[in-house]
């Protein structure tokens, strides 16, 4: 059984011969100990994708993540010109905006002095990005924000990354893609603040937008599948209790979370869900979203999920992806740290058929290679109780 079978294998709740390992590396971290230029990172699709394969390798992962199918088509057409040698190197655009490509984080896109964000009001749902600027069209697709409702529809060139990657390793190893959630894509089409306020002073309006908004997710996600992606990360950062109440859960995550992970599994694949923080009142509503698994369930003091509580409540229901804590130990701990948790984790994940071993949230831009080394071979050398 290879590193793909091990993973798909988790997925489907099949109980693999050892726990399988994988986890989401902040771009920082792959940046860094790849040492890519971040221009380059930003801007090349075959770059990237050769940069996700390196660092499968330097951790022996079981499996690779394609954060987005592929870089930005054309972007470079917008850009008037470069600062390479900056301390934080940036694009400038032709309509005086610019992007700047941290050395050790994500890039950064940085608008001009008149730009703003749309009310409520302004927002077209047939049109949702007729208000904004070329560059910040762009930027917005460089994190998976296509106004696309058809999985056919789609330039070739957007799946370059995720393209190349399944030539290279698609057979040995399990290839996932990613999504934003539907109200990830409200909140970059609003603002922040802006947003979460509108979902109080004007929920139907809301609700019509993220109709919108899970088409365009639906879409990048199903075209994912058929190029031979095994499994949808749907990143859902702020859909946490810091954000959001359970009943704003209900109205405002749960319909369109579902709808995506119905059509994905329908295709044939596995869907799971990343959101960050406290979650814990709030599994059972994962749960009922129809999702194949769950990856964060960030321990304290990060979030507010105790592995062993998750297990009970999940396991012969959806795979846990999870959840070593990649801030006081994989960032700050020592050899000992590493081994106490990763111990504490896989013992814990004996309760459940569906486990894959992974930090909770991304690794850290500066998080020492020995330290998830150390993980992952810890991972690989456990020998399952039953």
């Amino acid at each position: 059984m290879n590193s793909k079978e091990l993973v798909n294998k988790a997925m489907r709740l099949e109980e693999p011969e050892r726990f399988p390992v994988m986890c989401q590396l902040a771009n920082g971290h792959t940046i860094i100990n790849t040492g890519v230029h971040p221009i380059d990172y930003f801007v090349d699709s075959h770059l990237w994708a050769d940069c996700l394969m390196q660092i499968r390798e330097l951790y022996n992962f079981d499996g690779i993540l394609c954060h987005k199918p592929g870089r930005v088509a054309d972007i470079m057409d917008l850009v008037e010109s470069t600062d390479y040698d900056a301390e934080i190197p940036t694009l400038y655009l032709s309509d005086g905006s610019r992007i700047e490509c941290t050395r050790d984080d994500d890039a950064y896109y940085k608008a001009t002095d008149d730009f703003g964000w749309p009310t409520l009001d302004e927002l077209d749902p047939q049109d949702l990005l007729g208000w904004a600027p070329d560059s910040f069209v762009a930027f917005q697709a460089s994190k998976g924000t296509y106004p696309v409702t058809d999985p056919d529809a789609f330039d070739e060139r957007v799946f370059a990354t995720i393209d190349r990657v399944m030539e290279k390793v698609g057979d040995e190893y399990s290839v996932h893609g990613e999504v934003r959630s539907p109200f990830d894509h409200f909140l970059n089409l609003t603002g922040m603040e802006d947003g979460l306020c509108a979902i109080l002073d004007d929920p139907e309006k809301c609700l019509e937008i993220l109709e919108q908004t899970t088409n365009w997710s639906v879409a990048l996600a199903l075209a994912q599948v058929r190029r031979g992606a095994a499994a949808i990360k749907v990143s859902s950062p702020f859909a946490g209790s810091a954000f959001l109440s359970r009943e704003m859960y209900t109205d405002f995550i749960l319909p369109f979370e579902g709808r995506l992970a119905k059509e994905v599994r329908a295709a044939g694949a596995s869907i799971y869900t990343h959101t960050c923080g406290a979650i814990g009142d709030r599994l059972d509503l994962l749960q009922e979203a129809g999702v194949s698994g769950i990856e964060c369930l960030d321990p304290p003091p990060l979030g507010d999920v105790e592995i062993t509580e998750a297990v009970e409540l999940l396991k012969g229901s959806i795979f846990i992806k999870g959840n070593i804590d990649p801030v006081n130990t994989l960032l700050r701990g020592d050899t000992q740290t590493v081994e106490k948790e990763v111990g504490t984790v896989l013992r814990a994940a004996e309760g459940t058929k569906g486990f894959i071993l992974s930090s909770a949230c991304s690794v850290a831009p500066p998080a020492p290679p020995d330290n998830i080394k150390l993980m992952v071979d810890l991972c690989h050398n456990y020998i399952r109780q039953n």
